[in-house]
């Protein structure tokens, strides 16, 4: 892996596309506003005989929160119906260097948070998401039937089987260069 100074690197724009499988299939959650993943690691302070201190590692914690642009009484009702239930979540993030990236998060808690203002441009709802764990790493097979959302930007140019780094998340990035955002 190289890295280094690219622009095609640096993202302006993300991709507007989550999705959660339910048992019926994946359903798109409609417009996202705005997506944050955080991947954050706790420290612990240790102090030792002579005062010298040292931070360690402590407990990992990855969340997903999105802030979607759709507020009708169907889309209410099915984050409502979600709060509490733990789910598949598929995230594309849009055009990394050309190429398709999407997070697959094989399980999340799903954190409905609920604010209608008005005016505000648009209304939207909060969607706050805690990834468990998983006992190791993992893998995605992007050629398998329902494996993620069809139609999308990652099943149309990146087929094959990816694994994570973590026990959280898969990034899956396509090889080719595609236009669009």
């Amino acid at each position: 892996m190289s890295l280094g100074k690219n622009t095609k690197r640096i993202r302006m724009f993300g991709g507007n596309n989550l999705q959660i499988k339910l048992p019926s299939g994946w359903t798109n959650l409609g417009h996202v506003i705005t997506g944050t993943i955080e991947d954050k690691t706790d420290s612990q302070e240790v102090t030792f005989a002579d005062g010298n201190t040292l931070d360690l590692d402590g407990k990992r914690k990855v969340k997903v929160s999105i802030t979607l642009a759709q507020t009708s009484k169907e889309e209410i009702e099915l984050i409502d119906t979600l709060r509490g239930g733990v789910f598949t979540v598929f995230y594309y993030n849009g055009l990394v260097d050309s190429k398709p990236q999407a997070f697959y998060f094989k399980e999340v808690n799903i954190i409905p948070n609920l604010s209608l203002k008005s005016p505000d441009n648009p209304m939207n709802i909060v969607m706050e998401m805690s990834v468990l764990p998983q006992p190791g790493v993992f893998s995605i097979d992007t050629n398998s039937p329902y494996a993620i959302p069809a139609g999308t930007e990652v099943a149309t140019y990146t087929p094959g089987l990816y694994y994570s780094s973590n026990n959280f998340y898969v990034i899956i990035e396509g090889n080719g260069a595609i236009s669009g955002t």
